[in-house]
């Protein structure tokens, strides 16, 4: 009989015994899937970081071609990546504008005083200050234009050296260059700025923004040696992250406005007084890095920068946003 009963004994103490162990994993392993979890979500955040206001850029492109049939374009481009934004503004060459005490178009203080006394000019007229410039050449601009990838574009009916169609029309490189630097609009050069803006703007908009992200160093490597520009590789590996944010994220990024304003019978362009606090919105009233400090002359021809570029995050895109 004492056997019997301690067998009894046994079963249940041992099923309890079973019962204990089955709990306790179940609740060790269900608090760490939690922690696993957590670490996974703080791991997921840390890879993507989400731009500030201090990756906001205004950047000044100036086109100069050696004809001098083709007018100069000069097209700002507020950069926002944390919005996932591009706003471009080109200026008409023949605005009208003061520094320093002298009068003169936006054209002839560039011609005379180069792109500073030019970026003066555009930041005392229209409130837009730059914290880079870059001036491209036909090579460097056609360059930038085969990186997107072209373009499809409307052109406007009877615009010279193109054919009428009412469909989009296909723009190589050498094409948009063509039609932004056509000096003969029925509406004159506020008519070409509208123009280059829009299909600049379309282009980046139609563009593989996968494809973007994923050359970024090496068309940095290849478009530094081919403009004359302050850029340097140290603000690129600064800016990278936020901008492959923002080409990651972003869809149709690029829109523009237009410069208003009139042009006088001499054929200046002078602009809207309201045209500053019209695009304050975005442009603000100061630039990011530096305004007040003087913008360097381009050289002759820019340093030519190494093969490796220093990185400011992994080349890796983040997988998914935050």
């Amino acid at each position: 009989m004492a056997k019997a009963k301690k067998g009894h004994v046994a079963i249940p103490f041992l099923l309890a015994f079973l019962l204990g162990i089955v709990g306790i994993g179940g609740i060790a392993l269900y608090l760490f899937n939690q922690l696993s979890a957590k670490e996974d979500t703080r791991s997921m955040v840390s890879s993507v970081t989400k731009p500030t206001e201090d990756n906001n850029m205004t950047l000044m492109f100036v086109l100069d071609e050696p004809s001098d049939a083709s007018p100069l374009t000069f097209m700002a481009a507020r950069v926002l990546p944390a919005d996932k934004k591009i706003i471009l503004i080109s200026i008409p060459s023949n605005m009208l504008a003061i520094v320093d005490g002298r009068q003169d178009t936006l054209t002839n203080f560039y011609r005379t005083g180069g792109i500073q006394s030019a970026m003066n000019a555009i930041q005392n007229e229209a409130g837009i200050y730059a914290d880079r410039f870059i001036i491209l050449n036909s090579e460097s601009f056609q360059k930038i234009c085969n990186i997107y990838a072209g373009v499809n574009y409307l052109i406007p009916i009877g615009t010279q050296g193109f054919s009428d169609s009412s469909e989009p029309q296909y723009l190589g490189p050498a094409q948009i260059e063509k039609l932004i630097t056509n000096p003969f609009f029925e509406n004159g050069e506020s008519e070409r700025s509208a123009i280059a803006s829009d299909v600049i703007s379309e282009m980046i908009n139609q563009t593989d923004y996968d494809r973007i992200v994923a050359s970024m160093d090496s068309n940095f490597r290849t478009l530094i040696n081919m403009m004359n520009t302050d850029i340097s590789s140290i603000d690129y590996s600064n800016e990278k992250a936020a901008l492959k944010y923002m080409y990651t994220y972003g869809s149709r990024l690029c829109t523009f406005r237009l410069a208003t304003g009139s042009t006088s019978n001499d054929g200046v362009f002078v602009l809207d007084r309201d045209f500053h606090e019209s695009i304050s919105e975005y442009f603000g009233n100061a630039a990011t890095h530096d305004a007040a400090a003087p913008v360097p002359e381009a050289a002759a021809a820019p340093e030519t920068i190494p093969e490796t570029v220093p990185d400011a995050e992994a080349d890796a895109a983040p997988a998914s946003e935050q």
